[in-house]
């Protein structure tokens, strides 16, 4: 379970830094990149050495927050690790009464599973409306192409089709 907290606290934290700067990136760019509209399509025009940088970078701190321990089998092994502890910011929990820690460390976690949820709907909607996050209906657009109603089981149910036959 600790292997499992750690994961939803460490994805939880990870999407509240994506959902600010997958909404930021379409208004600031980093110099040196070309600016996208569309934060979707900003990966492939970064260039090389920023990419590889990044990712030793994300290594590095994966490595370092446990001590090179990644696997559930020996990350919490007799270290005392706390699961989402990272030895940053605990210094604002000093001086606060068990239930105040408990709340914060609830908060980070609701809000954490919140940002998972607005980042995954917002890469949704950019893939729907196949431009930008803002603004939400972009110039144009004219909705899901093909007759998407009937083609789902839904559409299916509503007009009556199920498989082959038409139900009364």
């Amino acid at each position: 379970m600790n292997w499992l907290r750690e994961a939803e606290l460490k994805h939880g934290r990870v999407c509240m830094l994506a959902t600010v700067g997958f909404a930021a990136q379409q208004y600031i760019t980093i110099p040196g990149m070309t600016p996208q509209a569309d934060s979707l399509n900003a990966i492939y025009t970064a260039p090389t050495p920023a990419m590889v940088t990044l990712l030793f970078f994300a290594g590095y701190v994966e490595s370092s927050s446990t001590g090179g321990k990644m696997t559930m089998l020996d990350m919490f092994d007799g270290t005392g690790k706390v699961p989402g502890d990272m030895n940053f910011g605990s210094n604002f929990l000093n001086g606060k009464s068990e239930e105040e820690v408990y709340d914060m460390k609830l908060k980070e976690l609701n809000n954490g599973r919140l940002a998972m949820l607005a980042f995954s709907g917002m890469i949704h909607h950019n893939l729907v409306v196949k431009g930008p996050l803002f603004p939400l209906i972009p110039d144009g657009w004219t909705g899901p192409q093909g007759s998407w109603e009937i083609e789902s089981v839904v559409g299916k149910i509503i007009t009556g089709q199920i498989g082959n036959e038409v139900v009364p």
